[in-house]
């Protein structure tokens, strides 16, 4: 079956893909510098959702196009943006910061490079679903565990991107909606972390 390709220009979404790397990087070098804290960047997500919300009603072309940077399909602009800081916000709200970190990192590289592999050079498509193919799992499953190994230990992180790649492969749904990647990643990833830490203590030292 032939890879379903983009629609734009491929190096348009390197840039892309890129700003959803910086962002991820970004959230977890301010926390850990304990520049920005979960009250503060709650307000920005606030802030930035009431921006969006605005843009829905006024349909400004220059906001609207930054809001687009990270996904020019969105159904609203700029709601994968929300997802993606929502995301982020609530691994950070409940888990240890190393999970927590690690977890931004899986859906920053992880997700970036499942994507961009899966839409341009897929050619072994998954059981999972019609839009994922095997090429795109498995090098943004290796792509996540190498980032997130900067906060926890290298088969903590393999195991964790691993999982969350599949679950993001299979396109969870609850009472059939689509739950956004941007949530589900980084959730599952600190999810299976911590499950890994109860099993076995020292595993994430």
């Amino acid at each position: 079956m032939t890879p379903l390709r983009y629609r734009g220009s491929f190096k348009l979404e390197i840039v892309r893909k890129s700003v959803h790397v910086l962002v991820g990087i970004l959230i977890t070098l301010l926390f850990g510098a304990r520049i920005l804290d979960l009250p503060v960047f709650f307000l920005l997500i606030m802030l930035f959702a009431a921006v969006m919300l605005y843009n829905a009603k006024a349909e400004r072309e220059l906001l609207t196009k930054i809001l687009s940077i990270n996904r020019a399909d969105a159904s609203i602009p700029g709601i994968d943006i929300l997802f993606y800081l929502l995301g982020c916000f609530i691994v950070l709200w409940i888990f240890p910061e190393n999970i927590a970190s690690a977890a931004i990192m899986i859906l920053a590289f992880g997700d970036a490079v499942a994507h961009l592999i899966s839409r341009s050079f897929g050619a072994t498509q998954t059981a999972l679903t019609k839009t994922t193919y095997l090429e795109g799992t498995i090098l943004g499953g290796a792509a996540g565990a190498i980032a997130a190994w900067l906060y926890v230990p290298l088969l903590p992180a393999i195991i964790a991107s691993s999982a969350a790649m599949i679950v993001e492969a299979g396109e969870l749904r609850i009472a059939n909606h689509h739950i956004d990647d941007n949530i589900i990643i980084p959730i599952v990833a600190a999810v299976t972390l911590w499950i890994l830490h109860i099993i076995f203590p020292t595993i994430l030292i």
